[in-house]
């Protein structure tokens, strides 16, 4: 493969990560295409629109229930069954034909699109006319770490992987498992969180008081809705109410294919990580928020 589009794969005695494809800083699941200087292009090359809105974040943070909740938004409280990546299609695997999901190219205004991509990546408008909007959701990373892994590995057979819980904790501590650095992504974009254009949010807090978040969403879409659409939008992108309609939340619609939410709780980081995990994680990744302004609850 090309020297500066290299394909990773950590491996340390039986385990191994997932392969990935270092392109723009960030490690991409290799399996998104064979050819990374075409993801590379198509990424530096996208063109954006004045009222593109892009739902980002270190995966498993949350990307889905954010996609919904913007989906329903902009489709008066409408609850669809055509899975999640038809109606809000995924950036990087835009090239990706196992992928089946619509051409955002082709996609009628606004667009609504997914991407992990860190700031400095993901593409932007080159001026005021071509602004669009950023809505970034972030986890606590123990809880990210956790459901990273389990999503990982129910991709085993598409991604190389073959990893125990403390090797993935240890790749996720590292930077080295998909998408790269959990503090450089999250601070990356909380940087700009008083930016016009962005929305940063936390998982916690939408689980917190969803209702309000909803309505901030709403809000800096400038797309108002009635107290009555903000509640049935709100209890509809509960867990309980999205699990209702499961089936959208299953890649490329498979029936028994890896789901895209598992349990939706924060706190479950403390059924997994031993006491010597949880501080490697303090002293690691949380200790480099320090100083920003930005904190988890956990």
């Amino acid at each position: 493969m090309m020297a500066n589009f290299p394909i990773l794969q950590e491996i340390k005695g039986e385990w191994r990560s997932a392969k990935t494809m270092e392109i723009m800083g960030l490690r991409i699941p290799a399996y998104f295409t064979d050819d990374p200087r075409l993801l590379y292009d198509y990424i530096v090359n996208f063109k954006t629109k004045s009222d593109d809105v892009f739902v980002v974040s270190y995966p498993k943070a949350g990307t889905t229930w954010i996609q919904e909740i913007v989906w329903q938004i902009y489709h008066n409280g409408e609850v669809n069954s055509k899975r999640i990546e038809d109606r809000v299609p995924f950036l990087e695997e835009a090239i990706n034909p196992k992928a089946s999901q619509p051409d955002i190219a082709s996609l009628p205004s606004p667009r609504l699109i997914k991407t992990h991509l860190s700031y400095e990546a993901i593409p932007k408008g080159v001026n005021e006319e071509t602004t669009c909007k950023y809505i970034y959701i972030a986890r606590n990373p123990k809880d990210n770490a956790v459901s990273n892994y389990k999503f990982l590995t129910s991709l085993a057979k598409s991604t190389g992987l073959n990893a125990s819980w403390e090797f993935s904790a240890d790749l996720f501590v590292q930077g080295k498992s998909t998408w790269s650095h959990w503090d450089k992504h999250v601070l990356g974009w909380w940087k700009h969180k008083d930016d016009a254009n962005v929305l940063f949010l936390k998982y916690e807090d939408l689980k917190k008081d969803l209702l309000s978040h909803v309505r901030m969403i709403s809000q800096f879409l400038n797309k108002p809705l009635s107290d009555e659409l903000l509640n049935r939008i709100s209890e509809q992108c509960t867990f309980n109410g999205m699990m209702k309609n499961a089936k959208s939340y299953l890649l490329r619609g498979t029936e028994d294919g890896p789901k895209l939410l598992r349990k939706g709780v924060v706190g479950d980081w403390k059924n997994y990580f031993t006491p010597e995990q949880s501080e490697r994680f303090d002293k690691e990744l949380l200790a480099k928020l320090d100083g920003t302004g930005l904190e988890f609850e956990m």
